[in-house]
């Protein structure tokens, strides 16, 4: 069922919600800002042409998908010394954990490429891996590498000890990026989620003088290119698993999670 109406998503909460705009008119109807918010994609329109392909909306696993003309990319280079082993490899659901991030981007992203400097140890994904153009840089330095070898002008970028990937805040932030070089969550303590972010290939030749002058830190970037910060929340669904106490609580909260469940199923 095919239904017009910005009201109706007050109550409604749709497989997709597309908001179609005039490219030629800044004004945005009330009705519409309340549930602006909301949409899995804005469609500029100027009456005759659309920014967007229908083709890119599909039913996949019994849930409508909105496939981003974007990227996503992994960052899978860091030696995790603070888990004391490869975090991309570690086991939720009987799988890899990169192996469970890479699952829930491929229906949304035109390519999923992974960032690191060992091709065969992700062999198994079958997805283009991307090695860093000077090795022991950081992760500033894995963006770059990366966003240099995309298809894409935007490109989403997340770490691989990111476990739930939550599309609609992440269709919110490449809704912000069509004038932003860079959208990047902060909270209200000002931590900036620098691997949870978008990225424009616009920043290249800023991380490229950033790492020439020896410098590696990502938040170099703020003041060389324009950013836009969404706000977030660090409830459930974020989880950034640094430790192996973190990995070991994560796990923990998803058996009690499950086992909750079960008890509402059998009441």
């Amino acid at each position: 069922m095919v239904c017009e109406s910005n009201s109706a998503r007050l109550a409604i909460e749709p497989g997709l919600f597309i908001i179609i705009k005039n490219s030629s008119d800044k004004s945005i109807k009330d009705s519409c800002k309340q549930v602006y918010h909301f949409a899995n994609k804005v469609i500029k329109s100027d009456g005759e042409n659309w920014d967007f392909s229908p083709e890119r909306i599909q039913f996949n696993n019994n849930k409508w998908a909105l496939r981003e003309k974007a990227t996503a990319v992994i960052l899978a280079g860091g030696k995790s010394l603070r888990m004391g082993e490869d975090k991309s490899l570690l086991q939720f659901n009987g799988k890899p954990l990169i192996s469970v991030i890479s699952s829930q981007l491929l229906p949304y992203f035109d390519e999923v490429i992974i960032g690191s400097n060992d091709s065969k140890k992700f062999k198994f994904l079958n997805l283009r891996v991307v090695h860093d153009i000077e090795e022991n840089k950081g992760p500033l330095m894995g963006i770059l590498s990366c966003l240099k070898a995309s298809d894409s002008d935007v490109n989403f970028i997340t770490a691989c000890d990111i476990p739930f990937m939550n599309i609609p805040y992440i269709q919110d932030m490449l809704n912000m990026a069509s004038d932003a070089d860079i959208v990047m969550p902060v909270s209200g303590n000002n931590r900036y989620e620098t691997l949870f972010a978008v990225y424009n290939k616009r920043i290249i030749s800023a991380a490229e003088d950033i790492l020439k002058n020896n410098k590696r830190r990502i938040i170099e970037l703020f003041n060389r290119v324009n950013v836009n910060f969404i706000d977030i929340n660090f409830d459930s669904w974020y989880q950034n698993l640094n430790t192996k106490q973190n990995y070991l609580n994560f796990i923990q909260s998803q058996l009690n999670r499950n086992k909750q469940n079960l008890k509402v199923l059998k009441i």
